[in-house]
């Protein structure tokens, strides 16, 4: 099978990578290049973690992604991940780390419980201010996002074809044709679309589901005081409908990492307001300050927008159009799950299992 591809970020490079493992030919087409600063995919680090609010489809998959995940580093030659375990402050009841206590409870998966003096000694640059308790696993950490898509890029240049630089300008799904700005048309056996944000301009009728939105992220540099203490910190999930953020520790070499998901803006035109603003940047950073100790010595170094594409409920999406099937597994946490849905969605379009079944198990219902 002849397989094309649109978009070179990590679903579209995962789907080339497992279809290239099956034997198939090979041919993505990414309008940037490889890895694309301005793509979903593509930032210093994305987080994997097993709670997931009331998700418990979602939760139930981190298994699996964390296999899939080792799969690529054997075809790297290199672990693109700092683990560095999670934790999630309870602050009320049915709160989402309570809904993520009772998901792992349901599921079998472990955690602990620590009081907040429990916090305060083995975190100590965090403050445990207002939390009743919080969820400690020792798994989860950071994917170092850019060079895992740069990787997959090169895994795609010497084992497939990789088309850089070039937009597709239309598709031509019952053919499974792309047609390119430079006037070729690469066609193949079967088509698959993962051009994140950009996609409901390729497949308009998909523009009323697929929602294009912005999200300001900002690094800062730890205080001497608790670099040693942050350098074996954790990443912190604090999602309250009223101060919400989370964060990650400074890993590999990065600083530390402050982002809000209820901040994301939209829709957005894939090519506007792609920088950030000091302003944006403090207020996105003032909602961890009474969660970090000595807040004020922290420096904000820069601050980044990301754009992804939300579906309803922020579950992933996979839509069959005749010969083509679009990716849409994103929602602002579809990182984790990229090679997996990748070996899916090979797998699928190798005969193994009926399209209806894929979509279900995409959107978080358990198999």
């Amino acid at each position: 099978m002849k397989l094309v591809i649109v978009g070179g970020g990590l679903y579209g490079l995962s789907v080339a990578r497992a279809a290239i493992a099956r034997g198939h030919a090979v041919t993505v087409i990414e309008q940037g290049r490889v890895p694309d600063p301005l793509a979903s995919s593509v930032d210093r680090h994305r987080l994997i973690r097993y709670p997931y609010g009331e998700l418990d489809g979602y939760a139930a998959m981190i298994g699996d992604a964390f296999t899939a995940w080792d799969g690529v580093w054997r075809d790297l030659g290199r672990r693109h991940y700092v683990e560095t375990g999670t934790l999630a402050h309870h602050f009320a009841p049915g709160d989402w780390a309570d809904l993520s206590a009772a998901s792992l409870d349901r599921l079998g998966i472990g955690y602990e419980r620590l009081s907040p003096a429990e916090l305060d000694r083995r975190f100590p640059m965090l403050s445990a201010e207002a939390a009743i308790d919080a969820l400690w696993l020792p798994s989860g950490g950071a994917l170092l996002a850019d060079r895992i898509v740069g990787g997959l890029g090169d895994l795609v240049r010497a084992r497939g074809e990789l088309i850089e630089g070039v937009a597709v300008t239309d598709l031509d799904p019952a053919r499974a044709a792309a047609l390119l700005a430079d006037g070729r048309r690469i066609e193949g056996d079967r088509l698959v679309v993962a051009a994140g944000v950009w996609t409901p301009r390729l497949i308009p009728d998909l523009a009323a589901t697929l929602r294009p939105v912005r999200q300001v992220v900002t690094y800062a540099k730890v205080p001497e005081k608790w670099r040693a203490a942050w350098a074996a910190g954790p990443m912190l999930l604090e999602l309250q409908p009223d101060e919400s953020f989370y964060a990650v520790p400074p890993v590999d070499g990065y600083g530390l990492k402050v982002g809000d998901h209820r901040m994301a803006g939209g829709p957005d035109d894939p090519e506007a307001r792609r920088g950030a603003s000091a302003e944006e940047a403090r207020t996105i950073w003032q909602a961890a300050r009474r969660r970090l100790r000595d807040f004020d010595d922290y420096r904000i170094l820069e601050a980044k927008t990301c754009l992804y594409t939300v579906t309803e409920g922020e579950r992933f999406a996979i839509r069959p159009v005749e010969r083509a099937l679009v990716l849409s597994c994103c929602s602002g946490h579809g990182f984790k799950f990229g090679p997996l849905v990748g070996e899916r969605v090979a797998a699928h379009l190798d005969g193994d299992g009926d399209i209806a079944s894929l979509q279900r198990w995409a959107a978080g219902g358990m198999l």
